[in-house]
């Protein structure tokens, strides 16, 4: 098991981290550039080894979110700590600002769908013809239409 000092120095590694003190000697790393609400990457790293990394896409974390760390390895710690920044830097969209497909029906009319601040945006040439919550809403217009 590595000692809170072994896992102190692996989380300073992490330059996009600050260390936060807390109550008991323990310590927080914060991810300041986060995307999503929470910014706890590393909860309470205790003097006896213990810490918690913020991983919600884990089957085994807590309600919170949290993994315990208390037996993780190095190579454990550091996979935990750069999924836990990568889910933090990504506000959880699959799709980018500006994606988007075109869309034909039988008469050849093309129709653009476009991913638009968290909205999807049907266009006919430049004009909005619709604008739908989800893709899937977006997606059904189009068929009911016509379009493939």
């Amino acid at each position: 098991m590595l000692s809170f000092e072994e896992k102190k120095n692996i989380f300073d590694q992490y330059t996009e981290l600050e260390a936060h003190p807390v109550s008991m000697g323990r310590i927080n790393y914060h991810f300041p550039a986060s995307v999503r609400e929470k910014k706890i990457a590393v909860n309470h790293l205790h003097p006896n080894g213990n810490a918690f990394i913020y991983a919600p896409f884990l089957d085994d974390a807590d309600k919170n979110g949290f993994v315990n760390v208390r037996e993780a390895t190095e190579a454990e710690l550091k996979e935990l700590l750069s999924g836990s920044i990568s889910f933090l830097s990504t506000d959880g969209d699959e799709f980018e600002e500006g994606y988007e497909e075109a869309f034909r029906d039988a008469y050849r009319t093309v129709l653009i769908l476009r991913y638009e601040n968290k909205m999807w945006a049907i266009y006919a040439d430049d004009h909005l013809e619709a604008i739908f919550p989800s893709r899937e809403a977006a997606d059904s217009y189009l068929m009911d239409e016509g379009f493939q």
